[in-house]
């Protein structure tokens, strides 16, 4: 018999790749023997929400409010599917009763409401929102820094900058967690900065791997040459050189003064020790670029180290 920890890693092993039918199996063969657990109720509502039941999935979660009103991540996915059936007015009913009147949640949910009433209500609502959010945390950078945000720009998301401040007093591992389970609710899909974070913080924890996972998640989506660079790095983190240099040489030759850029190139040749490759990339980009002289000195320090090899 499993436990409910097996239950839950098997049913968040399954989102990630996203069989969500089968996830939403698992979920209720767990419910058979663990009725109650709140992870497990909440879960159904979402995988039905991920399988389009939204009516289904509204149905079910407006059974559970009265059990799961204090789960953060249940209220979000109720927010959400409300969003999705475009109820406006009973998505800002529930807000103001359920979470503004009794003061209940999270500065973290708090902002999500703001951010959720941008998409759904507008920039005024959702100013609205923030600056009584506020009120109950009157310390609170994150909200100040949204309602600038939504004053200046009307960006309810608040960017790179306020997810690194949302999660920065958090665990390394509980901020994951919690970015993973938001990045499948729609509207995060496609978030840049939120997926930007998320890569930075699994290279903070050395997994490699899932940090190359999702650079290339996001240049499925959006192609640029930050996200080119970083996906590079990462596979010359995890020795996977040959990889690295696919995403490394074209910007390399675009941009050889770079230093992060030529340094990283130089460190590939060297431990694979293929002096004429980097050769010949060299004086390539010289022939683009022929004020790049520092290059030569890179080539001066190769062929030593050729030499040392050659020696050894």
């Amino acid at each position: 018999m499993l436990n409910v920890r097996d239950f839950k890693a098997n049913i968040i092993d399954l989102q990630k790749q996203k069989h969500f039918g089968e996830a939403l199996e698992v979920v209720r063969t767990a419910l058979t023997v663990y009725p109650t657990n709140a992870f497990l109720l909440s879960a159904e509502v979402f995988l039905l929400f991920k399988l389009n039941r939204i009516k289904d999935a509204r149905q079910i979660a407006e059974g559970r409010l009265a059990f799961l009103k204090n789960d953060p991540f249940f209220l979000k996915t109720y927010l959400t599917i409300l969003a999705k059936l475009g109820a406006k007015g009973d998505l800002e009913e529930f807000i103001e009763r359920n979470i503004f009147a009794k003061q209940s949640g999270s500065e973290d949910l708090y902002i999500f409401v703001a951010q959720i009433m941008k998409r759904l209500l507008g920039t005024k609502q959702a100013l609205d929102a923030a600056n009584r959010s506020l009120s109950f945390f009157p310390d609170s950078t994150k909200l100040r820094e949204l309602i600038l945000n939504l004053q200046k720009t009307g960006d309810a998301s608040g960017g790179y900058t306020h997810y690194r401040e949302q999660f920065k007093n958090k665990k390394l591992e509980d901020a994951i967690s919690e970015i993973e389970q938001i990045r499948v609710l729609p509207g995060y899909a496609h978030d840049v900065e939120l997926l930007a974070y998320l890569a930075e913080l699994y290279k903070k924890q050395g997994d490699y791997e899932k940090a190359i996972g999702v650079y290339q998640h996001l240049l499925s989506f959006q192609d640029n040459e930050f996200s080119r660079k970083m996906l590079g790095y990462a596979y010359y983190k995890q020795g996977n050189y040959k990889s690295a240099l696919v995403y490394l040489r074209d910007i390399f030759l675009k941009n050889p003064n770079d230093h992060f850029m030529y340094s990283t190139i130089y460190r590939i040749f060297k431990e694979t020790r293929d002096h004429e490759g980097l050769q010949r990339l060299i004086n390539e980009a010289l022939g683009k670029h022929p004020s790049a002289k520092h290059l030569f000195g890179l080539l001066a320090r190769a062929k030593k180290w050729q030499n040392d090899y050659a020696t050894s």
